[in-house]
């Protein structure tokens, strides 16, 4: 049998392409989506080590405002001395603001200034140009700062202390920059000696309990752990911490110290690796049906052949095992291919790209994972047509009968029961407003409408082929659409679940938008308002304003906002990018500037703003499930046009013409698409309004609406990968001749 299945997969590769690529968009997505997660939390963890990242070990307290890690003079040389320690740092930082001289100076606030140790290789930065200071009125910067203030080595700045203590500004000349930028890490953008740092006065954050730790350099690199317990000892016995209130203090490499900051604070990173792998299993669960749907039809395909093979002797349980095996060997090269892409992809971002402070990683759990599921998703799906191998009759199969699609009972009736108690669930989620159940009614009405498909989807695509016009080639396609029911609900559930998902993100975000946008209109009428120390509008400016796009109206007189000469009333679904150009627009014509303009025009185009990168974000995560859906139609077309390449051929030797032959198989797939773009369409508008009326308060009244744009896209869009999705079956059944496709045994 294994020479049977190697068979199969090298001469029919064609009829297994289209499976692979789905698989592979799985197994891939689902890696990096895992490996965003994986990036993000390599990322912090980088950057909550970056202060400490040329230190050996670092003491730190658990409590720094009871007992700040922060040591003076002599016990830092009381430190240097234990043994092994070559080195020791107790960072002074102080927060600043800067102010350079010369044509293009600007001032910068909230900047950190640090002192520097007597060993610089502890300095969390590099020194790219100049040198360190050697004196007290000479600082380093880092490259973005200097770039922002516009200095360089040997020009002046003046620094100051924001502390409330703090003395006069004080002057320096820039002696060297380092490549440290500013980030979350908290890294310092100025240097200063011990000297240079006293010169500002007043209060350092070391001194109120923030910022406090001391870094060390041994002469043995990074120390074990029995000789981080030796020095915590030492430490403390210096410090005199550890006894009375004083919590003791801790030695701990900068890892260690990275990783215990990085728990505490990855819930966030655990949080999107759920949702972006919840979102990777809804491009599983299509790639399932559509898997299902392919092998299933192969095996259809292959009766002939599986009767073949019981009558020289194969058991039933071998044939099962051949299908197991095709399926897994298909799951194996797929998911590589998938994982493959998606590594080859980071290595490429990575060798090209400058991505600052973003590490990107791809963790080995992130390639296994999606190994691991590109395989369990192709031998799952094997499951059903092995058992259906398993018990392939030798005799119907040598006459080349097969057996009818029964409507799965067990199924449907669960499904119902499942549709009908989660419908029941969402409507009364929405009427309490309980997001909780509104979560759960979605996810059981989703499951049941998936598993009741195989009882109204082909009775909707015969509804749909009989109204469609075209006449014959029509007709036909209506009956070979609904001929293998099994099979046209399988390819349509595939695309349903894709347009139903992107429905219901279309519903409630334009939902939200427009009962948010209405919500503001009543509370805050007036998107521009004009102040008064622009005066009365002359009817030129009226005129200009109102020839402006977006610009809806102007209102000079009546009841007007107090302070306010005029009105304007703009349209409503600006962003925050076309609500800043309108008000550059009318700055301009009303010679005032922006900032005196008031009016709720900008608060609006925030939350327009907002959702829109929502949108395109979850639309963005459903692409592969969408994807993997139209390969799914592609997939079932090519295998169907194989499998009817002799009524194909007889059609065509009783007078139907190659552009008719095209037509039906084209408006087959374009029936099954729409039936299954429509009921999408419905079942995501209820669920996207049900939805979003269990989710907000009481005190919101919702009013339904329909996105009727996007809607239209999306059935266009159904359209169009109808289409697409036939070009290569029509192409091979038109140039296969009548007389071989019926000299053909399959």
């Amino acid at each position: 049998m294994l020479r049977v299945v190697w068979s199969r997969l090298t001469r029919q590769w064609s009829r297994y392409a289209l499976v692979v690529v789905c698989v592979a968009v799985c197994a891939g997505f689902m890696t990096a989506a895992l490996g965003l997660a994986s990036t993000l939390s390599a990322s912090l963890a980088a950057d909550l080590a970056a202060p400490y990242k040329n230190a050996d070990a670092v003491v730190s307290s658990p409590d720094q405002e009871q007992s700040p890690a922060a040591a003076d003079a002599r016990q830092l040389q009381k430190i240097e001395a234990l043994p092994h320690v070559a080195g020791a740092w107790s960072p002074e930082r102080m927060q600043i603001s800067a102010t350079s001289s010369g044509e293009n100076s600007s001032d910068q606030s909230f900047m950190m200034l640090s002192d520097l140790p007597k060993d610089t290789s502890l300095v969390p930065a590099e020194l790219t140009q100049g040198s360190y200071p050697d004196s007290a009125n000479q600082v380093v910067v880092s490259e973005k700062t200097a770039g922002d203030l516009h200095v360089g080595v040997g020009d002046s700045v003046e620094l100051q202390n924001t502390a409330a203590d703090a003395g006069p500004a004080a002057k320096y000349t820039v002696s060297g920059m380092t490549s440290a930028e500013a980030s979350a890490s908290g890294l310092p953008q100025w240097y200063a000696s011990d000297a240079g740092v006293k010169r500002l006065g007043g209060t350092g954050l070391s001194g109120l309990g923030l910022g406090s730790e001391i870094l060390l350099r041994t002469d043995n690199g990074t120390p074990g752990q029995e000789q981080l317990d030796q020095l915590t000892t030492e430490v403390n016995r210096i410090m005199g911490t550890g006894e009375g209130q004083l919590p003791a203090l801790t030695v701990k490499t900068p890892e260690q110290i990275a990783q215990e900051s990085l728990k505490d604070m990855s819930q966030g990173t655990d949080m999107l690796a759920v949702v972006l792998a919840a979102f990777a299993g809804l491009s599983v669960l299509v790639a399932l049906l559509v898997v299902t749907n392919t092998l299933s039809v192969l095996t259809a395909q292959r009766a002939r052949e599986l009767a073949l093979l019981r009558c020289v002797g194969a058991t039933g349980s071998q044939l099962r095992r051949a299908v197991l095996l095709e399926g897994l060997v298909l799951g194996a090269v797929s998911s590589a291919l998938g994982v493959a892409a998606v590594a080859g992809l980071v290595a490429l971002a990575r060798a090209l790209f400058d991505t600052g402070t973003l590490t990107l990683t791809l963790a080995p759990r992130d390639v296994l994972v999606g190994l691991v599921t590109g395989i369990l998703l192709t031998v799952i799906a094997s499951v059903g047509p092995a058992r259906r191998a398993r018990g392939a009759s030798a005799l119907d199969g040598l006459r080349g009968s097969r057996a009818a699609d029964g409507l799965p009972m067990v199924r449907t009736v669960l499904g119902a029961l499942i549709l009908l108690a989660g419908v029941g669930t969402l409507v009364f989620a929405a009427t309490q407003h309980s997001a909780g159940l509104g979560i759960l009614g979605g996810l059981a009405s989703f499951l049941g409408v998936v598993m009741t498909s195989r009882a109204y989807i082909p009775a909707l695509v015969r509804g749909v082929g009989k109204i469609l016009p075209g006449g014959v080639p029509s007709r036909l396609a209506a009956a070979n659409a609904s001929r293998y029911p099994a099979r046209t609900s399988t390819t349509a559930t595939a695309l349903l679940i894709g347009v139903l998902l992107v429905s219901t993100v279309f519903t409630g975000q334009y939902a939200t938008r427009v009962n948010l946008l209405n919500e503001l209109d009543r509370q805050k009428p007036v998107d521009i308002s004009v102040p008064a120390e622009a005066g009365h509008l002359s009817a030129d400016q009226v005129s200009q304003l109102k020839g402006l796009p977006d610009v809806l109206g102007v209102q000079t007189d009546g009841d007007l906002p107090s302070g306010a000469s005029a009105a304007i009333d703009a349209a409503q679904y600006l962003d925050t990018s076309k609500a800043s150009d309108l008000q550059k627009s009318v700055a301009s014509i009303l010679h005032v500037d922006a900032g005196q303009l008031g009016g709720a025009l900008l608060e609006k185009a925030s939350y327009v703003s907002i959702l829109d990168i929502m949108l395109s974000v979850v639309l963005g995560l459903l692409a592969a499930a969408v994807v993997v859906s139209v390969l799914g139609i592609a997939s079932t077309t090519s295998l169907s046009v194989l499998e009817r390449s002799r009524e194909n051929s007889l059609l065509r030797a009783l007078g139907l013409s190659k552009r008719q032959l095209g037509a039906l198989i084209r408006r087959e797939t374009l029936v099954i698409a729409l039936v299954a773009t429509v009921v999408g369409l419905v079942v995501g508008w209820a669920f996207g309004m049900l939805g979003l009326m269990s989710i907000l308060p009481a005190t919101v009244t919702l009013h339904p609406v329909v996105p009727w744009s996007g809607f239209l896209m999306i059935l266009v869009g159904a359209v169009v990968v109808a289409v697409l999705a036939s070009a290569l079956p029509v192409r091979r059944a038109t140039k296969l001749s009548p007389v071989e496709g019926m000299a053909r045994a399959d």
